[in-house]
């Protein structure tokens, strides 16, 4: 997702609600929990406009920090807690792979079978990656389907269920070789989830919950935002709305809480830090909770964290200045692995509408890291990332917070950019080709559905029938360009652009009006042909 009141509040709780937890023994686990507490406090100071955060530290199975600082929402008193419940976001892909590998163990799914031979109606553009496309390749953003494709199916809230989902996929284009690249997407971990009610009569959450969550004690979290019981000591969303676009602007709290219930299992779940914690600590052993029960075995665990597919190279060697470059990174299978400094570490972040979460395994030092907050605010998980694992590791030789400081300027600057390149509709703009009447119909999507475009009070109207949230008037732009203006705030506006053929309008295209737009906002990817 996108990356500010002041906060009065902040001094009052910045120091946390929650004391270090009981340590095996003093020496060097006290002083990494309390050098995070440290770190958490600094990066609250530095970054003032953060509303709250959470932070647990993890050390050879024993949580020794769980923690929060800030606020739950701006403009209330209410603190951040250990047990606050966050929305983790993508950091479910994990919880997603190890269901699958749980399944592996029953003999119920074959990591590398391919996926129809469970779902019959499963299908991809191309007959020939239908028919290769296996289980494993759901979990690790190799299939060839570009960046965020499909995302408008689930993002923002959409009437569209898991099986249009599912059954939507086929029309989505082929846009890299299979197997052939690292593109990020969240459509197929929909599809693992779907997979898990094929084998087990079970819909993703109750599956999560009876065999993951109950089993760690993770009494506070929730599989999705829909099971968040009355009540509960949640932390609010923020972000910055800008204007001119998102990433700018004073720090808000949003109107609500992103309630995604198709893609529950690519980020729907709810954690506390104390939670995740549980979690973080059965990784590192290797599939075993805390009371001891083995949830899966160590080939599991072997299979979740083995690289799959490289993602990228860093573009020179570890330096005195960028201490943090990887010579590698690599997707596995709902873990990002890489080398930091000497060691190997396998993260993920999360983000979804005001919240960016980011969770960190060290398994050559038994060590892992939580960092949950509410607000879209990348420099916090930047010097968590860094600065956090350098205390796990044992390195304090470099200023993490200032780094990220140097990072967010330069993020500014392209946000910025961004900003100008979002004009209004140009002084010498071409008139329409039509009138505006000719605009008006029901457009098509294959993978979509429909968009509705109407004559209102003088001017076009247009509604994605699918996403509440895209509903909103449609201006002249240019020509044949035309301008959505959301009255919901918050989402990415977009360009239609209609296309004319014989005096009649017969199709249109979008995209994102904002170049920073979130890939998620995948409008480039609709084809919208007209059906009356």
């Amino acid at each position: 997702m996108p990356i500010t009141s002041r906060r009065a509040v902040l001094g009052a709780f910045a120091a946390g609600s929650a004391a270090l937890m009981a340590r095996p023994s003093w020496g060097q686990a006290a002083s990494v929990a309390a050098e995070v507490d440290d770190l958490a406090q600094a990066v609250m100071a530095a970054f003032p406009d953060q509303p709250g955060m959470s932070v647990a530290v993890v050390e050879d199975g024993a949580t020794t920090l769980a923690k929060g600082y800030g606020v739950l929402r701006l403009g209330q008193a209410a603190p951040v807690t250990e047990r606050s419940l966050f929305a983790i976001a993508s950091n479910s892909k994990a919880y997603t792979a190890a269901a699958l590998a749980i399944l592996v163990e029953e003999g119920k799914l074959e990591w590398d079978a391919p996926v129809v031979r469970y779902m019959p109606e499963f299908a991809m553009s191309d007959p020939a990656i239908t028919a290769m496309l296996t289980v494993r390749d759901l979990l690790c953003h190799r299939s060839g389907l570009a960046l965020g494709a499909g995302d408008l199916m689930m993002f923002p809230q959409t009437t569209h269920t898991r099986a249009d989902l599912v059954a939507g996929l086929k029309h989505l284009p082929i846009a890299n070789g299979f197997r052939a690249g690292y593109a990020y997407d969240n459509v197929l971990y929909v599809v693992a989830g779907e997979l898990i009610l094929a084998v087990t009569g079970q819909v993703w959450e109750d599956f999560i919950t009876a065999r993951l969550l109950q089993p760690l004690g993770m009494g506070d979290s929730v599989a999705s935002y829909a099971r968040l019981p009355a009540g509960a000591e949640a932390a609010w969303p923020h972000a910055r709305l800008g204007p001119p676009v998102r990433g700018m602007g004073p720090m808000v709290a949003l109107q609500e809480h992103a309630d995604l219930p198709v893609s529950v299992a690519a980020g729907g779940i709810y954690a506390s830090a104390r939670d995740h914690a549980k979690w973080v600590a059965a990784q590192l052993g290797k599939g075993v909770a805390a009371d001891g029960t083995r949830l899966w075995s160590e080939d599991s665990a072997r299979q979740m964290w083995k690289p799959e597919v490289i993602m990228g190279a860093a573009s020179g060697d570890q330096t005195a200045e960028r201490p943090d470059r990887s010579f590698i990174s690599a997707y596995a299978l709902g873990w990002m692995v890489e080398n930091f400094r000497d060691r190997r570490i396998l993260w993920h972040s999360g983000g979804i509408d005001g919240f960016a979460t980011m969770t960190i395994l060290v398994p050559g030092v038994n060590k892992g890291l939580v960092v949950l907050t509410n607000a879209e605010e990348g420099g916090v998980l930047r010097s968590f990332r860094n600065g956090g694992v350098d205390r796990l590791i044992g390195r304090r030789d470099y200023d993490w917070i200032a780094y990220s400081k140097r990072v967010e300027a330069v993020i500014a600057e392209q946000t910025a950019g961004a900003a100008a390149a979002v004009v209004e509709a140009p002084a010498n703009a071409a008139a329409p080709s039509l009138p505006l009447s000719a605009y008006a119909g029901v457009y098509r999507d294959p993978w979509y559905g429909t968009v509705t475009v109407s004559e209102r009070a003088g001017g076009l109207h247009v509604r994605f029938d699918k996403t509440a949230a895209f509903d909103g008037p449609l201006e002249r732009f240019d020509g044949d360009t035309f301008r959505t203006r959301w009255t919901k705030p918050g989402n990415e506006d977009a360009f239609l652009i209609f296309k004319v053929e014989g005096g009649r309008v017969v199709s249109a295209t979008a995209k994102a009006v904002s170049p920073a737009a979130d890939f998620s906002y995948d409008f480039h990817d609709l084809h919208l042909t007209r059906e009356r």
